[in-house]
């Protein structure tokens, strides 16, 4: 049997949080590292502007691949707040 653990990682404000492949405005397809201060500071506005409460569902809605994902997903547990995940194909239904 193998036990499941949690890793002792070190995360440092300039550690990577994540890659996101992207053409931006060149159209030439490229990676952007994206660190955690910079996911975290863009967190903390949402947070200072919109304020979500623990009440609060966020639906996710998003492609997982499109970079205007990330607040989808990382902004409601930084809240406290919940999330509703579309069933595949939801996004196309707009009476759901």
């Amino acid at each position: 049997k193998h036990r499941l653990s949690n890793p002792n990682v070190d995360v440092l404000p300039k550690s990577l949080a994540y890659v996101i492949y992207t053409s931006g405005s060149t159209g030439r397809p490229k990676g952007v590292e994206v660190e955690h201060r910079s996911a975290v500071n863009f967190l903390n506005s949402l947070q200072c502007r919109y304020r979500l409460k623990q009440s609060d569902v966020i639906m996710h809605k998003t492609s997982y691949s499109f970079d205007a994902s990330i607040w989808e997903l990382f902004w409601w547990p930084y809240a406290g707040a919940s999330v509703y995940l579309l069933p595949q194909g939801g996004e196309k239904e707009p009476e759901v």
